[in-house]
């Protein structure tokens, strides 16, 4: 028997995910062979007990993110405490990390959270992750003309990367500006419409719920622009948090860089890993791409590894935190 339309769908998506895993991984060990390790080797070693701090700093980045999401709630709903916020906002995006289902897996681990734990409605929960999701990209993109600007302003960017910027851009802006329009036109219960084609009796369980979902979130918007705007305002201080992060990490490495030169990286980094969604915790091309941004500004390619590298370990370390705040369920 064939399955139905959206699991071939879901097939589909998953095995290209896994596909783009085993590029990442390629891609990682290629840039690995094709670097001076030994040098960058040096510099991971002389780094050892500073990588303490840039632990301890994404607390501030994560934090601010948190706060986000917390003025995605309804003011009423808003008593949780901001550190178990931050637990479970640390749940899922360790989920979001370890799992291909594209940075969405672990928002409904967020909701479910929300309502095992503090008593929140599922379909409030499910609301306030898509509008903090829908804030957090927009925040994104902000930061990304931000740097961009910052980086024509006071950077020398080389023609290849100018070029990859120039591609990523529009088609970025295009997404998120789709992501944001279609909330507007019921996707929930869209969906719900194709559950009932499909799989009527998985429409007679969730049918009413996805409909409540895209109530939800449009009453959200319509009620609360305010909430929206501090939500906004705190994700895109987090981003600001990231430059921070870059700048901190390379000074520590003995290589001082301004802040706009930081600024500049993170932006340019963000928006170009921001096309790799297919390749899961885009692994290796996270790497490469900081490897191509600095490079691109002047900073030597061992520099550039060492500082993803770092990063790196910083993510999977938090993600750690965060699979052990999943298995706590």
């Amino acid at each position: 028997m064939t399955p139905p339309l959206p699991m071939k769908v879901l097939f589909q998506v998953k095995f290209l995910r896994w596909i783009g895993l085993g590029i990442g991984v390629g891609l990682f060990v290629w840039l690995l062979l094709r670097s001076d390790l030994p040098a960058v080797l040096l510099l991971l070693l002389d780094f050892r007990w500073r990588f303490a701090i840039v632990l301890a700093f994404y607390v501030v980045i994560f934090g601010l993110d948190t706060w986000g999401w917390k003025f995605a709630l309804r003011p009423a709903m808003r008593r949780i405490p901001w550190r178990l916020l931050f637990r479970a906002r640390l749940a899922g995006e360790a989920i979001n990390y370890v799992t291909p289902t594209a940075w969405i897996g672990g928002e409904p681990v967020k909701a479910v959270l929300l309502a095992e734990r503090h008593g929140i409605p599922i379909t409030e929960g499910m609301a306030s992750v898509v509008v903090a999701k829908t804030t957090f990209a927009l925040s994104m993109l902000l930061f990304i003309l931000l740097g961009l600007g910052v980086a024509l302003a006071t950077q020398p960017l080389s023609a290849s990367l100018l070029r990859w910027v120039w591609i990523v851009l529009p088609i970025l802006g295009f997404l998120l500006g789709l992501f944001l329009l279609v909330q507007f036109f019921q996707p929930f219960g869209r969906t719900a419409s194709l559950l009932r084609r499909w799989r009527p009796s998985w429409f007679e369980r969730v049918g009413a719920k996805l409909k409540a979902w895209d109530e939800a979130v449009v009453s959200f918007y319509r009620q609360s622009p305010h909430s929206v705007l501090w939500s906004l305002g705190f994700h895109f201080l987090g981003w600001i948090a990231g430059a921070l992060e870059v700048c901190m990490i390379l000074w520590l490495l003995g290589i001082p860089v301004s802040l706009p030169t930081a600024v500049s990286i993170e932006a340019l980094w963000v928006l170009l890993k921001s096309g790799t969604f297919l390749i899961p915790a885009s692994l290796g091309v996270s790497e490469g791409i900081g490897l191509l941004v600095c490079v691109g500004l002047g900073i030597s390619s061992v520099a550039g590894l060492a500082l993803g590298l770092i990063r790196r370990a910083r993510e999977l370390t938090w993600v750690g935190l965060g699979l052990i705040e999943v298995a706590r369920r």
